[in-house]
């Protein structure tokens, strides 16, 4: 009864037992979470689950912070309060990647899979986490993009035929014959792709005319892929069947 009544003895026992009742409350609450979010199919559980780990252990915090340390908790929350205004001014960049991230993860607005455009970068994203989303080119190139970027740059989510396409931009002289033009690039980059083994006949070559460019009238060279690895040979076989035609622009 003598060592109960220690008070040492006291804050020990209250220490263990919020300990132990945090910990059973983490195991599960973070297991119904992650059965909830997995079936909604959303991405990166991982970082929703160790939030919510942090939150539990927080608040156990706060419940013995006045009967084992002496703090109030109120005093401790003011003080935590004005430290991370101090810290959040050195971290911004951090704040608004990881602000934009969970935005990007709740609405679904890219996943793993996807192919996209942005900032002049052409991809597959291989990851998307709480602070930047990675993607890989056709060269096998890893460009990690910080997750603010993204929700402030225009983002271009490609379709699943889009997807397999390789796309050239060819200016034409303002006074070529347009009907000779299209049907003389046609013919050559049919000519030039279609015993490749990764030319997609499906999809075929297509022209699509994009108006007035910088030096004349533009048209993208659309080319369908098997294999998007086999990028960089067909961004080759369009240039050299258009290379050197008279009706190029001239810069």
């Amino acid at each position: 009864m003598a060592l109960l009544e220690n008070p040492l003895v006291g804050r020990a026992i209250i220490l263990v037992v919020t300990a132990v009742v945090a910990y059973v409350l983490q195991r599960i609450a973070t297991r119904a979470t992650r059965k909830v979010l997995e079936k909604a199919q959303m991405p990166n559980v991982s970082i929703f689950i160790n939030i919510e780990r942090a939150l539990i252990w927080f608040l156990a915090l706060l419940a013995v912070l006045e009967p084992v340390f002496g703090v109030q908790p109120t005093a401790f929350v003011a003080a935590l309060g004005v430290t991370s205004i101090a810290v959040s001014f050195g971290l911004q960049s951090t704040i608004s990647n990881i602000i934009s991230g969970f935005g990007l993860m709740l609405a679904r607005v890219i996943e793993v899979g996807d192919y996209i455009e942005v900032g002049g970068y052409q991809g597959w994203v291989t990851d998307v986490t709480w602070r930047s989303t990675t993607i890989k080119t056709i060269l096998d190139d890893v460009i990690v993009i910080p997750n603010s970027v993204l929700n402030t740059t225009t983002l271009n989510k490609f379709g699943p035929t889009s997807e397999r396409t390789v796309t050239i931009p060819i200016d034409i002289h303002p006074e070529a014959d347009m009907v000779e033009v299209e049907r003389d690039i046609q013919e050559s980059v049919e000519a030039a792709v279609k015993d490749q083994a990764w030319y997609d006949p499906e999809l075929g070559v297509i022209l699509i005319h994009q108006g007035f460019g910088s030096f004349g009238f533009r048209i993208d060279v659309r080319v369908g892929m098997r294999d998007m690895r086999d990028g960089l040979d067909a961004r080759q076989a369009i240039v050299h069947a258009c290379s050197g035609r008279p009706w190029l622009a001239r810069w």
